[in-house]
């Protein structure tokens, strides 16, 4: 089929299209259709939760992968690594591990976050930071852990830490990506 007769093609089809009768949804699917639309307009802080979670877990299982601080990843006996945390004082590899856990996750979920989602965290999004952090640093410390609690808690605050920059990082670079 040549241009010219595809184009008239397509034009005849668009007339008839305009000259054919209104057609209008059935109401249960116009309901569908616009309760979806709401959804999507204003999701529940649940839903956005449970997304930054999922991103979070999601995330942090694969840095546990070369962080040898819990001993559950397949780098738990790296020579070099354990002796960056011989030679680090506690306080302050447990903060880097906390930032290395979390960062990853916390940039992912910046980046795929939208306005709504954004706004919808608002303020609370602190007390997400905190809860995320401090829950997941009970959860490696129930799957077995050989390091001292003191020391350990530091992780938390660089697990904050991670997600203050990780996540404000990743709001930046969607942002300059639209």
């Amino acid at each position: 089929m040549r241009d010219s007769d595809r184009n008239n093609h397509e034009l005849e089809e668009f007339a008839r299209f305009l000259g054919s009768a209104p057609l209008t949804p059935r109401p249960k699917t116009d309901e569908a259709v616009m309760r979806r639309v709401r959804r999507g307009l204003k999701p529940s802080p649940g839903s956005v939760v449970w997304k930054l979670l999922a991103i979070q877990v999601s995330a942090g299982l694969l840095t546990l992968a070369i962080c040898p601080q819990f001993g559950l990843g397949p780098a738990s006996h790296n020579g070099f690594l354990h002796s960056l945390h011989a030679g680090a004082h506690p306080f302050l590899y447990y903060l880097f591990c906390g930032v290395l856990f979390v960062l990853f996750g916390a940039l992912i979920s910046g980046m795929v976050s939208n306005r709504r989602e954004l706004k919808i965290l608002g303020r609370g999004r602190y007390v997400y930071y905190a809860g995320y952090s401090a829950g997941a640093y009970l959860v490696l410390q129930l799957l077995g852990t050989e390091s001292f609690l003191a020391a350990s808690l530091f992780w938390i605050l660089g697990g904050l830490s991670g997600h203050l920059i990780g996540f404000g990082a990743g709001r930046r670079l969607r942002s300059l990506a639209a």
